[in-house]
């Protein structure tokens, strides 16, 4: 390889790293979502025409595109330490390494626009469920999350379909810009190149077009609402940062979290909502063990008038060293009406995997205890409504909130706890996951920060009443219920299922045609093709 090839691969890989990396928040331009993959798709054809090893180079450069990617959009994550950063970028960075490899190794087949689709697809849907039950952080879907002609898709295909649509769309744009490059270069004259490049790009172009028509036939319109609403208050109380690294366990902090919680809750008494919400972890410990904060949430409860209160709160696990992460409904003398135990915990965060082996770690000290996770989907009935609790982690899955709609939500309310992240763009980044499963399910969604953010989502993404992080604020709407489904909760990760079952699929049939021919597949040289040396063979 020489010097120019690499610099060019780097550039592209660490071009494509970086506009991903813009498209979603801190910087959040959301049209950077369909130009991202092009320099990767361009890097995949280049290795896969003068490489004579395109996967395992495709390999490596993508793994670089994944750094540029996941290392700032993660950063935050150091605030736990460098070493929890490192590993969990180098495994999501891995990821994108992959893409780059299979598109490399596809090379100029036919059905390379389907191709790369579908295997970006299926890679996004594997990495938000494999490993420890995945980590869809970063799905490029969640880059429009602002709004704009592609959002709605979410409502029929998820946002693994946003994603899809954003791939098609770049797709088309490398071929425009490849294909014009190509006639610029070939023509007599200045009219002649340009009216070549102009014939050139007209095909992708249109096909773009095309696909972004598509986009919005197939997008449909919201479940439409009841006449019933539900007058909904997220009180976000906590206005304590927190240094890195610093247990959030002590006794004082816990109950001076609760003090701040019924203070802010406080400005509610005069005319107190039907329902109120209190974020992730505004209880930090079980108050069925503790006087003090039993009488504290007597105390909101009687601000409140008596009228439902739903806490975020932690409960003593069913055996010695467990917890119950949940959201209770509690009534007088912290007696538990009702119930939802988070279902999708946070691995090394709510519980240590293989904890027998790897109790000697000295960092997992700070995890003392394990969460328990709850068994299917649970929904409250309150005020005459039908509320869908999620916690926090537990928005990133749609799978997961579209079984609180099939258990009949008629509101969704995301409770979260970012406060250990600080002012960084953690809670940005997690407001976008609630405003695709907005989108996803046609519902309103209260999303509760106990320091922040805290907002309204209604069904078409749209944002309001946006609260500033660690700031002591009530949030408060009346939001419509809604009983119809829509297509994305009716079916499911269809998108993410079929893409991955012909992204397989596609794998055999490679390994057969290779197998056919000797594993010595042709490669591009020039303008001929003639075949790869047999010692320097890819390996696909």
């Amino acid at each position: 390889m020489t010097n120019r090839a690499g610099g060019r691969r780097a550039l592209l890989a660490v071009a494509g790293g970086g506009l991903l990396f813009a498209a979603h928040p801190p910087a959040d331009i959301a049209w950077l979502g369909v130009l991202a993959p092009v320099p990767l798709l361009w890097l995949a054809r280049d290795l896969a025409r003068h490489s004579t090893r395109p996967v395992p180079a495709g390999a490596g450069w993508g793994l670089l595109a994944g750094v540029a990617f996941f290392g700032p959009l993660l950063w935050w994550i150091i605030r736990f330490g460098v070493v929890a950063w490192v590993l969990l970028v180098a495994l999501q960075a891995a990821f994108v390494g992959v893409i780059v490899a299979g598109l490399a190794g596809w090379g100029e087949r036919a059905g390379r626009p389907v191709a790369a689709v579908v295997w970006w697809v299926a890679l996004e849907a594997a990495r938000s469920s494999w490993p420890l039950g995945g980590f869809p952080w970063g799905v490029l879907g969640y880059s429009q999350h602002s709004g704009g002609v592609l959002l709605p898709v979410a409502r029929t295909l998820g946002v693994l379909g946003v994603s899809a649509l954003c791939v098609g769309i770049a797709v088309c744009i490398e071929a425009a810009l490849r294909r014009g490059a190509s006639a610029l270069r070939s023509g007599a004259g200045v009219a002649d190149r340009s009216l070549a490049a102009t014939s050139a790009v007209a095909v992708p172009a249109s096909a773009a077009a095309a696909l972004v028509a598509a986009g919005v036939l197939a997008s449909g319109s919201p479940p439409a609402p009841t006449s019933r609403s539900v007058d909904a208050a997220a009180v976000q109380g906590n206005n304590l940062e927190l240094p890195p690294v610093t247990t959030r366990m002590s006794d004082a902090r816990v109950e001076r979290i609760v003090d701040l919680m019924v203070a802010t809750t406080a400005r509610l008494a005069a005319d107190p909502p039907q329902v109120t919400v209190w974020p992730e972890n505004a209880l930090d410990a079980d108050p069925r063990d503790d006087p003090a904060l039993r009488r504290r949430l007597d105390e909101a409860l009687r601000l409140l008038g008596g009228r439902p209160l739903l806490v975020g709160t932690l409960l003593d696990g069913p055996r010695p060293g467990t917890f119950l992460n949940a959201i209770v409904q509690f009534g007088p003398g912290a007696r538990i009406e009702d119930l939802y135990v988070k279902r999708r915990l946070v691995p090394f965060g709510e519980y240590v995997p293989g904890r027998r082996w790897l109790d000697w770690i000295p960092p997992l000290e700070q995890i003392p205890t394990d969460g328990i996770p709850g068994e299917g989907p649970k929904v409250f009935h309150v005020a005459g409504a039908v509320i869908g609790p999620v916690t926090c982690f537990e928005s990133l899955f749609p799978r997961l909130v579209h079984s609180q709609i099939r258990a009949g939500a008629e509101a969704l309310v995301v409770t979260t706890n970012n406060a250990s992240f600080g002012r960084t763009p953690a809670s940005r980044q997690h407001l976008a996951f609630s405003q695709l499963r907005a989108v996803e399910t046609g519902r309103w969604v209260l999303h509760a920060g106990i320091s922040g953010i805290s907002a309204v989502v209604s069904p078409d993404g749209r944002v309001s009443q946006r609260s500033a992080l660690f700031e002591q604020v009530v949030v408060r709407d009346r939001l419509p219920l809604v009983t119809g489904q829509t297509v994305a909760t009716r079916t499911g990760d269809l998108v993410g299922t079929a893409s991955q079952v012909v992204a397989a699929t596609g794998l055999v049939g490679l390994a057969v045609a290779r197998r056919r021919t000797g594993g010595t597949p042709a490669r591009r040289v020039g303008s001929g093709r003639v075949p790869a040396p047999a010692d320097r063979a890819p390996v696909i």
